[in-house]
């Protein structure tokens, strides 16, 4: 007996909760991560792929004179190319199911966690990290030269 009013009360709270989610504007829901992609242009994947290219490289030239630290570098490629192999992987999952987003680029901004972002800003916070990590490289490997 109680634990049929629980039911009937959760579903009276989630047939509401569903009325007033039909009501909001497009603009106004929250985002569905469930069918996200990556819709970044292709400049932010190159950039970002140029960018752990020079960190490896940079890595290459001031520690792979051991056979170790080439041995840690390698697993260290591998481990990269496994990371964003997964994620080209299971973005490509139903894929044709999914209703196509507009490109970020072409909407002026994109949709973030943390709320609305234009691209600039969007893009910084994207490519911050990649573009840190050649750059440290790059500096260890001029230290490392002049040592």
């Amino acid at each position: 007996m109680l634990m049929d009013f629980q039911i009937e009360g959760g579903q009276a709270i989630t047939a509401e909760i569903n009325a007033e989610m039909q009501n909001l504007s497009e603009h106004c829901r929250p985002p569905s991560h469930e069918s996200r992609t990556f819709e970044l242009p292709a400049s932010v994947w190159i950039t970002m792929f140029g960018s752990y290219a020079v960190f490896f490289a940079a890595l290459f030239m001031a520690t792979g004179h051991g056979t170790a630290a080439i041995f840690a570098l390698v697993i260290s490629i591998a481990y990269t190319v496994m990371y964003f192999g997964t994620a080209a992987v299971l973005n490509n999952v139903s894929a044709a199911e999914r209703k196509s987003r507009p490109r970020a680029h072409s909407a002026g901004g994109m949709e973030t966690q943390t709320g609305w972002m234009d691209n600039t800003a969007a893009y910084a916070q994207i490519l911050t990290v990649p573009i840190l990590l050649a750059v440290f490289a790059c500096c260890f490997a001029v230290i490392r030269a002049l040592i």
